[in-house]
């Protein structure tokens, strides 16, 4: 043993989770050590835009007065009251006071309400769509935070990795193995143990077995399931972990994985995304249409209508519709995921360069286009023929389509077929905790000294699904974190 450290709470991982667990417990006058294997703070949270909390001064600043029982009730629903109860209602119930004291730190918090919302579908809801508190200014607010905590008495460690857990003959968890970038190990002993390292997103292969496809996007930042792995052997039971599937992107477009206050991560500058941010005709990778393309509106919808076809599939469109987009003759764009590119463009020439690019196929025919998409043809007329008949009528009888989006027919040639891929923010859900976040054994007993948050607690989804509302997982993060910060306190005292 290379190194060897002492402290009451070591908290493993420096995103949301984890600054708000290393917060709770340097409030409660505990030392505090908090490891990070990159080499700053933020983690996965530095990519997400907001923060879900309900009935705060922002919401009531803007005329809103939203009950935590609706919201609670709406997201147990929502989750087919698969979801933990107790845990949904203390991370609602504990949101506010959680984002206030985020603000204290120096996060600037800013409400988005309802009107303004980006994905069009929660315009009637404003609990999916007002209560979003986005972070301001999020470059200059994560130093503010660091010096917050390390003025509180937290000690950061970076580039060290968590490997596993200590634990005694009865299984207590008395802190942590980790190792630095050069390979030295570290043993830090702890009277609790928080781990917050995130899921295990980075870890494509992990991904791709669990989510029993390998055509989905990743992005955000490389948590490899460090945390979870180590979780899972000292005892945990991993009862949901899936990915966090969120919206589309063009297959292999080149995409940002930063934030900026006009787009999200995944914003690609291609005028294309407008084809990919509009319902047009949607077809599987067997050339059938597959679902209510309205789902474009909603990042969670979208991502899982498209996740049901493997997480791949293809945008139907003819050189008349290209033709009228190029002319600004588009459905309204949705904003929901990345954000479309505003800038002008020959769409023709883009779907041509699509197709020498490998990510688009296009045909004279609809039986060309079918050849070179690998489609089973039948499907593909019958999905075409089905859909312009719909056209017509402005009725979609296949899928209940909105009639106003009935509106570009796939009927004069050439063909294009657009390729798509569902993105993912890396994974979500974990293993069982109760309402204070103590990591569960398999009897429902509390391991003592463990705890866990953010994207390695379960308990908070159904288990495949992330509920569309926006700044959920964020706001669950940084809550998580500071309730496995208190309960760690409140059991040390």
């Amino acid at each position: 043993m290379e190194k060897e450290l002492t402290t009451d709470v070591v908290v493993a991982g420096t995103g949301g989770t984890g600054l708000a667990a290393a917060d709770a417990a340097a409030s409660n006058n505990l030392n505090v050590i908090a490891i990070e294997k990159l080499d700053q703070i933020g983690g996965n949270t530095r990519i997400s835009s907001g923060f879900f909390a309900i009935d705060t001064k922002e919401q009531r600043a803007e005329g809103l007065h939203l009950s935590t029982e609706e919201a609670i009730k709406q997201l147990n629903e929502y989750n087919h009251y698969l979801n933990n109860g107790p845990l949904t209602r203390r991370i609602v119930e504990n949101a506010k006071p959680t984002l206030e004291e985020l603000e204290s730190l120096g996060m600037g918090i800013k409400l988005n309400p309802t009107a303004n919302t980006t994905q069009f579908a929660h315009r009637g809801n404003p609990y999916a769509g007002g209560s979003y508190h986005m972070y301001q200014d999020k470059d200059e607010a994560y130093p503010r935070i660091q010096k917050s905590l390390e003025d509180k008495g937290v000690k950061f460690m970076f580039g060290i990795t968590m490997e596993k857990l200590i634990q005694d003959e009865d299984g207590t968890v008395k802190g942590l193995i980790a190792k630095d970038k050069d390979g030295n190990e570290i043993k830090i002993n702890a009277k609790a143990t928080v781990v917050a390292t995130g899921g295990f997103g980075g870890d494509e292969k992990r991904v791709a077995k669990l989510m029993h496809t390998d055509r989905l996007r990743k992005l955000g930042v490389p948590s490899m399931g460090e945390g979870m792995t180590a979780l899972e052997n000292a005892g945990g039971v991993n009862i949901d972990s899936h990915a966090l599937i969120h919206a589309a992107q063009l297959a292999k477009s080149k995409v940002t994985q930063n934030t900026s206050k006009k787009h999200l991560a995944g914003f690609s500058d291609n005028p294309l995304t407008r084809v990919l941010l509009t319902p047009l005709m949607w077809v599987d990778p067997d050339g059938r249409r597959f679902t209510n393309e309205d789902t474009v509106y909603d990042t969670v919808l979208w991502a899982n209508a498209a996740y049901n076809v493997g997480g791949m599939y293809y945008i139907l469109v003819d050189k008349k519709t290209l033709d009228a987009y190029t002319n600004g003759q588009e459905m309204e764009v949705s904003k929901a995921g990345p954000g479309g590119s505003t800038k002008p463009g020959d769409f023709v020439k883009l779907a041509d360069e699509a197709v020498k690019g490998e990510v688009a196929y296009k045909g004279n025919t609809l039986k060309e286009l079918a050849d070179n998409a690998s489609f089973n043809y039948e499907n593909l007329v019958a999905s075409v023929e089905r859909y312009n008949e719909g056209i017509k009528k402005m009725n979609d009888t296949e899928f209940g389509k909105s009639g106003i989006h009935m509106k570009f027919a796939v009927e004069e040639g050439p063909f294009y077929a657009i390729k798509a891929q569902v993105a993912y923010l890396g994974t979500v859900g974990g293993v069982r905790v109760d309402d204070h976040l103590r990591v569960l054994d398999k009897n429902f007993k509390p391991i003592k000294g463990l705890y866990a948050g953010g994207a390695n607690a379960g308990g908070y989804y159904e288990g495949q699904s992330y509920p569309a509302y926006e700044g959920l997982a964020s706001g669950f993060a940084w809550t998580s974190g500071r309730l496995a910060g208190l309960a760690a306190s409140e059991d040390i005292k």
